[in-house]
């Protein structure tokens, strides 16, 4: 494959998000390898409330945000599209997260999850930038953060917000 010319950034996926969100979303797919289909299907649509778009024995989807699944696929299957991949002695070095409206709403989805099966990492917490966070462990062993940060928002057209202001 030869490579003509070089890439700016916005020739792919679209014009950088300068003032603003104005396209789909970039990530459309997240997918985690899983050692029990059945099992992380009941843990995301029963226990996290997911919606099911497709279910089949090595591989179940579920959609994670508008525009957005979350591709639950048999770790030993994994292979045959993405090569070497397992699970190690530790967790993944990444997270699932999900902003919540308040520390109530931390403390419920924190609930809900070890009630359908996670593991606690860390019971809902006040931090010291001003928020409430908490972290479950998934059946695999995925970290997910329930976070509540008075400085998040969501403007209507998509884009996120950190910072005062």
């Amino acid at each position: 494959m030869e490579v003509v010319g070089s890439l700016r950034p916005g020739d792919v996926g679209g014009s950088p998000y300068r003032d603003g969100m104005t396209n789909a979303p970039e990530i459309t797919a997240i997918t985690l390898g899983v050692r029990d289909v059945e099992a992380s299907r009941a843990f995301y649509v029963d226990g996290l409330g997911f919606r099911s778009v497709l279910h089949l024995p090595d591989i179940t989807f579920v959609q994670g945000a508008p525009g957005q699944l979350l591709a639950l696929w048999d770790v030993t299957q994994m292979p045959t599209e993405y090569g070497d991949v397992a699970h190690g002695p530790s967790a993944p070095p990444m997270s699932l997260g999900r902003n919540a409206s308040s520390a109530d709403e931390v403390q419920a989805l924190y609930a809900a999850a070890l009630a359908a099966g996670a593991t606690s990492v860390s019971a809902p917490t006040e931090r010291e930038w001003g928020g409430v966070s908490a972290c479950v462990a998934d059946p695999d062993g995925f970290r997910w953060d329930f976070v509540h940060n008075p400085n998040f928002r969501i403007d209507p057209d998509g884009t996120v917000h950190l910072g005062e202001g």
